[in-house]
């Protein structure tokens, strides 16, 4: 298939889930690729079916709908070669054949209705899925961002993070307490829940934090994914329910790196964000440690996204900064009773991926 101009970055969301993954997006003589930064391929949109959506003046861009996947939307950068397309696009389009369209209504209805379907089964499925086995596919997958990525080594600052997530875990069940942090060292500002317990955190995002209070509010929602078992129903979700008997009694090595991917590009349902606050509001109280700091974060995640036009990596994964940060604060939790780090363990950490002296 013939291209026309090299890849171009953008931002793609399925309409499915919460997730907004950054994609590369090709020109191609019939319409665009589109490929997460995996190299995987997500989708193909054809001129005839391309609808815009507005400008992205902030990245010179300009914003995508299709007209065969209604609820997805795609935001592309430099997109001055993408204009060509659009123009063919805006042509009005041939009529269709009444059976055609039919067919075409029948299989989005039973399309929808799986969908549907497959949010409440996967979450099911999850709770199957035994706490040790949960722990060795975060484990694994720990290891695996730990081999591409350099992984802090500052043992006052593990020391405390690991205190404060067990901390702030107390609430939830006896199962799902073995927890363990991981720092790595990324400009990212992202956190993310493996299966099992596994915490991981990104240097760019303790970097950004101007508190311990605003870390802890973050650590909270990550625990309520694990406690929620969230992160597992998003993996069968992404991966199909199709593979759940691998999973479970087969060799799924393979199944757990993609089940990575899956986690990396923020594969949660609305609903399991919406729990995940309210989560972290309810562990933030049992641990004495105010809200603040949690709606202070969101609020400057949303003044860095829209005044730089930079979509971080934590905002990919959990959008709608501002919505929730309303949210939070409408549900303003009483005074803190306790500080959530001393000042000492709060510079230890934020020294967690420093370079020792030699």
């Amino acid at each position: 298939m013939k291209t026309l101009e090299a890849d171009r970055p953008g931002r793609f969301s399925d309409g499915r889930s919460a997730a907004v993954r950054k994609v590369t997006v090709r020109v191609l003589a019939t319409g665009l690729e589109i490929r997460g930064v995996d190299g995987f391929l997500i989708a193909v949109w054809k001129s005839e079916d391309l609808l815009a959506d507005g400008e992205w003046p902030e990245k010179r861009g300009v914003r995508l709908r299709c007209a065969s996947e209604p609820h997805a939307r795609l935001a592309v950068e430099d997109s001055y070669v993408i204009r060509q397309v659009l123009s063919q696009a805006a042509r009005p389009p041939r009529p269709r054949r009444t059976g055609l369209v039919l067919a075409c209504l029948l299989g989005g209805g039973v399309l929808a209705g799986l969908m549907i379907g497959l949010a409440p089964m996967s979450r099911l499925l999850a709770h199957l899925v035994p706490a040790g086995l949960e722990r060795q596919w975060g484990q694994s997958m720990a290891a695996g961002l730990e081999g591409q990525m350099n992984a802090c080594e500052g043992r006052d600052g593990l020391r405390v993070l690991d205190a404060l997530a067990r901390r702030l875990a107390e609430p939830l069940p006896p199962e799902r307490r073995q927890l363990t942090v991981h720092v790595l060292r990324s400009k990212d500002v992202n956190a993310l829940a493996l299966p099992g317990g596994e915490i991981v955190l990104f240097s760019g995002l303790i970097d950004k934090a101007e508190g311990p209070d605003e870390l802890a509010g973050v650590l909270a929602h990550e625990l309520t994914h694990v406690g929620e078992r969230h992160v597992t129903a998003a993996m069968i979700r992404a991966l199909g329910v199709g593979v759940f008997a691998t999973m479970i009694t087969g060799d799924a090595s393979g199944l757990v790196a993609s089940g990575l991917g899956a986690v990396m590009a923020g594969a949660y349902s609305r609903e399991d964000e919406s729990a995940a606050d309210s989560g972290a509001l309810a562990l933030l109280e049992a641990a004495g440690i105010g809200s603040d700091g949690l709606a202070r974060f969101f609020r400057r995640l949303e003044v860095m996204e829209g005044g730089q036009g930079a979509v971080l990596a934590w905002l990919g994964t959990h959008p709608e900064s501002g919505r929730r940060a309303a949210a939070i604060e409408a549900r303003r939790l009483p005074a803190p009773r306790l500080p959530a780090l001393s000042e000492a363990d709060w510079q230890a950490v934020k020294r967690v991926c420093s370079k020792p002296k030699p």
